[in-house]
């Protein structure tokens, strides 16, 4: 066994927030103030550049910020560090413009921002004084309280704060640096294959089932806002329902993808999963098509890819991502390629050796080799959790969301 290996890794704490009526709008208000100054930002470095060529830095826009305070009241009733996060966003997006540029990429400018999408309030610096017991207490917002249902770090390792307003319900993310160990060492390794009749299958047999949303209330409240007059209080109310229950359905799937991918981290040692375009696969591809897009998106492979990627790395494991060409296709005992379309089997049948097996197993097979060079055979794997026994599936659990 490896001795554990100390490192240091930001961790982020999402826990829901808790004000009065009038704190609520004040939130709000200060969202809103803070959208203007975001969009004004933006506009004089679209209209300096235009007018001389010249772009705008971040701390010649600190500089006027701090004119702003100082002529207006409302401005310094806020925290400086709360203004200040408004033009570190800015200074972002333009930068992750210049690098989409000089990369070849699709640019997309930095946008205005209504503030109906306008959400987030992101803290420049952050001090150990905001975070005291379960109350968060900025300069200009209200007192917050949390009830974490585990123990936050010292507030002294706190490293970055944000609030954020979705709908009716305030969330506080809380990010330390924290010192993590890493986990003992497995003799397992593990292909993993995702597809849409699976959600995952693996190199040892193991499948996650499908991931199925009940839409038929999301389908009712679509239904009841189309029949609602624009502008009418009735149809703001049923948009804000309808958005509560999409998040329901996000933050289910966000912890059941939690649940799946932790086990896999604490079980297998070596990870290799496809490197899949996703923006490509679910481009429009007309009535050839037809709802296999929704599906795709419905399984959230990039969530589940970009949890697995994270947490190999606290934990110490090896994850790799390798070429997805041909892995249903080819034989994961001889080596052979099958010439026939995938949509006229779903079981794989080596034409030259007689290998007869499930296409996503004999798939994820490919996929171990190429990431590791193993062969499942003879492999010993840990014995799953008990939540995970019958074939992955998880039992309904209650979620306190919203």
């Amino acid at each position: 066994m490896d001795t554990p290996h100390h490192t240091t890794i930001h961790k982020t704490y999402q826990e829901r927030g808790y004000c009065s009526r009038a704190g609520y709008a004040r939130v709000r208000e200060v969202l809103r103030a803070c959208c203007w100054l975001y969009n004004r930002a933006l506009e004089q470095r679209r209209d300096i550049y235009r007018a001389c060529g010249q772009g705008m830095t971040m701390y010649r826009q600190m500089k006027e910020l701090t004119q702003l305070r100082q002529a207006q009241q409302f401005w310094r009733d806020i925290g400086l560090t709360v203004s200040r996060g408004v033009l570190k966003r800015v200074d972002r997006s333009f930068k992750a413009f210049f690098r989409r540029v000089k990369a070849g990429e699709k640019p997309g400018y930095p946008r205005f921002k209504p503030h109906q999408r306008y959400q987030c309030l992101e803290l420049a610096s952050v001090t150990a004084g905001m975070v005291k017991g379960n109350r968060i207490k900025v300069k200009g917002l209200p007192a917050i309280r949390i009830r974490p249902n585990r123990e936050l770090p010292a507030s002294s390792r706190l490293k970055a704060l944000r609030i954020v307003m979705h709908g009716r319900i305030l969330t506080v993310d809380l990010v330390y640096e924290e010192e993590r160990k890493s986990l003992a060492t497995v003799a397992s390794a593990v292909g993993i294959d995702v597809g849409v009749n699976e959600r995952m299958t693996f190199s040892d047999g193991k499948t996650v089932s499908r991931r199925m949303i009940d839409r038929s209330r999301e389908t009712k409240l679509q239904q009841a806002i189309a029949t609602k007059k624009k502008g009418s209080k009735r149809r703001r109310k049923t948009i804000a329902t309808f958005a509560r229950e999409r998040r329901r359905n996000t933050v289910r799937n966000r912890n059941e993808c939690h649940r799946l991918t932790t086990a896999i981290v604490r079980n297998y040692q070596k990870i290799a999963v496809e490197k899949l375009a996703i923006k490509n696969m679910s481009r429009k591809g007309g009535s050839r098509k037809r709802g296999l897009n929704r599906s795709m998106m419905e399984q959230t492979w990039g969530m589940l890819f970009q949890q697995l990627r994270y947490k190999a790395e606290w934990a110490g494991r090896q994850f790799v991502e390798v070429d997805p060409r041909y892995t249903s296709k080819t034989c994961s005992r001889c080596r052979e390629v099958r010439k026939e379309k995938l949509a006229v089997y779903r079981v794989f049948v080596c034409p030259l050796c007689g290998h007869t097996e499930d296409r996503d197993t004999n798939a994820a097979k490919n996929i171990l080799r190429r990431g590791w060079g193993i062969r499942n055979e003879g492999q010993v794997c840990l014995p799953f959790p008990p939540t995970l026994q019958r074939g992955w599936e998880y039992p309904a659990q209650p979620t306190r969301v919203g």
